[in-house]
């Protein structure tokens, strides 16, 4: 069976990249991409950059990575609420002003995709969605909607990033829709590291490995079936909350890490 590990939107948390990697190691998982926005809120982006990209995770950009790393002045985020608009540009030019320019032009030659196939199953990975780097794939998006956007990615399997909750849903049959979740910031109120375990074999292997999972099936029309597995770990979070303190960020930033929101 093949084991992947699926990583996300560090946003600039090195303890928590350091544990998720220590994690995925001890998993005995070889195998990790990163589904992108290694930048963003944290207090550290440069440290995420350099450990990431020393460590040779195939990596695809987010759209903060191409905000930051273009220097565009925004990430092309959505904020539900004047609070969230200004934490969220407070924290982009903290982030610019900490990128220097090696670091962003690493995180502008970041790829839009990356794609791999297992026994006829075709794997694609995106931050957002296959047609818009910055699309939300919530979870109460459509069975419909989200098979319609596998379709047109050419895509099995897609994972996807952005949306910092994780989630695996089969939307119709042979198609599997992943989120990875985040490591350094997560919001479906756990505020441990997450990351996900991504399973392609036969239907013993998957339903062995991931016996209690429903949305186990084939992918694609071959003999491959999928699932996932979600992992959680734990690191210092408030020493991650006073950095991004002693770093002028937000209060309610740092408040939201430790609450999962």
């Amino acid at each position: 069976m093949r084991r992947v590990a699926l990583l996300s939107d560090v946003h600039g948390n090195l303890p928590a990249l350091e544990a998720v990697l220590q994690a995925v190691a001890d998993e005995g998982i070889g195998e990790r991409y990163c589904l992108g926005d290694l930048v963003g809120y944290g207090p550290d982006p440069e440290g995420v950059v350099d450990r990431l990209l020393a460590e040779g995770v195939p990596t695809v950009a987010g759209n903060y990575d191409v905000g930051v790393g273009a220097r565009m002045g925004g990430c092309g985020c959505h904020y539900v609420s004047a609070q969230a608009k200004a934490d969220g540009e407070a924290s982009y030019r903290y982030t610019e002003a900490s990128t220097g320019d090696a670091a962003a032009a690493r995180l502008l030659a970041l790829p839009r995709e990356l794609r791999f196939e297992h026994e006829g199953a075709r794997v694609l990975l995106v931050h957002g969605s296959p047609r818009r780097l910055n699309e939300y794939l919530t979870p109460d998006r459509s069975d419909s909607q989200l098979s319609r956007l596998a379709a047109e990615g050419g895509a099995d399997v897609l994972c996807v990033g952005h949306v910092h909750v994780p989630y695996h849903r089969s939307p119709s049959p042979g198609v599997h829709v992943v989120s990875a979740g985040s490591v350094g910031k997560p919001k479906d109120a756990d505020p441990r590291a997450c990351w996900v375990e991504l399973l392609l074999g036969t239907e013993r292997e998957v339903c062995e490995a991931a016996p209690d999972y429903d949305a186990s099936g084939p992918a694609g029309a071959g003999a491959t079936w999928c699932a996932t597995l979600t992992h959680r770990v734990r690191y210092d979070i408030e020493a991650v909350r006073q950095a991004m303190l002693a770093a002028n960020l937000p209060p309610t930033l740092a408040a939201a890490l430790g609450e999962g929101r």
